[in-house]
């Protein structure tokens, strides 16, 4: 007997697709921007600080390990505390001084009614200050304040260039002049030709045409191996003497131990042997 694969259709599957999640409006916890911050006090103890950026929107709670080695309770009680201020339209460091001399929780502390605000000129510097001898505060997530750690915006509206290729230098791909030359080879097949003049800077590789995509794959290691020998001031011969030392690569192939060099009278005629 074949079983049955007509699965009944499961109850609201006619339903539509539920809508995106959506998060509550808060500060950013990080910043690369100086900060205001104020003590948060526990029983007469000071256990951490509330910091504030003065020119992003970010705030929060950071810790004294010492008197609050618990990173969970504390930090999120006051960070929803700074948040409903965000929700309510104040700045950040308006939201830290908002909790001074506001009745202490028994359990999570508060800011002292004679609390004084100091600056730090980055959470760093902060984390340092409340916990001497511990380890560093990392640097963040890679975007913060919507900048890049560049100082690059992170909405291209605001700044950015027009973006633009760099090109690495290297040697000239044409000449008129004479070319000595090394087959290269992959399984057996070869699959272009490095080239190189002897009477100027001018060298590059040229793929084999009738062997068609697999001629081309390799080029760029080639490419990227003739401009490391022109950044080290070799001369165009020299550097694929030097390529014809390096060992097999599976997609741009090798030349090879004991492979001879060759000369052609001229560019066009290596273009001739390749085929193109």
């Amino acid at each position: 007997m074949q079983p049955d694969w007509n699965f009944p259709a499961l109850p609201g599957s006619d339903l539509p697709p539920a809508p995106p999640p959506t998060f509550p409006e808060a500060f950013d916890r990080w910043t690369r921007k100086t900060l205001a911050y104020l003590p948060v006090a526990s029983g007469g103890q000071l256990v951490g600080c509330l910091y504030a950026s003065k020119s992003s929107k970010a705030a929060g709670y950071m810790r004294r390990i010492a008197a609050d080695p618990d990173n969970i309770t504390r930090p999120s009680f006051w960070n929803d505390r700074l948040d409903e201020q965000y929700r309510r339209g104040l700045s950040p460091v308006e939201a830290i001084r908002a909790w001074i001399g506001v009745p202490e929780d028994p359990h999570m502390g508060g800011v002292p009614a004679d609390a004084h605000e100091h600056d730090a000129d980055s959470m760093q510097q902060l984390w340092a200050q409340l916990n001497p001898g511990d380890e560093p505060l990392g640097e963040g997530p890679w975007v913060q304040d919507d900048e890049f750690p560049s100082g690059t915006p992170l909405d291209r509206s605001k700044g950015w260039s027009v973006p633009h290729i760099v090109q690495v230098p290297s040697y000239a791909t044409d000449t008129t002049t004479p070319v000595h030359y090394y087959p290269v080879y992959r399984n057996r097949d070869v699959i272009g030709y490095l080239w190189a003049a002897a009477a100027e800077p001018a060298a590059d590789y040229l793929p084999q045409d009738n062997f068609g995509p697999d001629g081309y794959s390799g080029r760029g290691l080639w490419i990227a191996r003739l401009q490391d020998a022109y950044a080290s001031g070799r001369t165009a011969l020299e550097a694929i003497r030097w390529c014809a030392s390096l060992p097999y690569d599976e997609y741009s192939g090798v030349i090879g131990p004991g492979v001879a060099e060759q000369y052609a009278e001229s560019l066009a005629d290596l273009r001739d042997i390749a085929g193109q």
